[in-house]
């Protein structure tokens, strides 16, 4: 059940955002990506907001820089999971 459209998790869109600009999206198939993904959100709290202007007011600068800081660590950690993952062959 969805309680509403407009009703979303702004870390998810910090995910996102920090995979394209440290250019993850272009050397990882759609796979890798989307398992990256998942991981990544695991290991972050959740922000829901409704509007994206409300996660504008609501935190500071500093508050950010550190979200997305936290972002960032926890997408080279979980990358280097699957990678080591990944090298060990298929599952059965």
């Amino acid at each position: 059940m969805r309680l509403s459209e407009e009703i979303h998790n702004f870390t998810e869109f910090l995910v996102g955002e920090q995979l394209h600009a440290l250019g993850i999206h272009k050397r990882c198939d759609l796979d890798t990506l989307q398992d990256l993904c998942c991981l990544v959100l695991n290991r972050l709290p959740p922000r829901y907001i409704r509007h994206d202007v409300d996660v504008l007011s609501a935190i500071s600068d500093a508050e950010r820089e550190q979200l997305v800081e936290k972002t960032k660590v926890a997408i080279e950690e979980c990358l280097q999971f699957l990678e080591q993952d990944r090298r060990q062959g298929p599952r059965n």
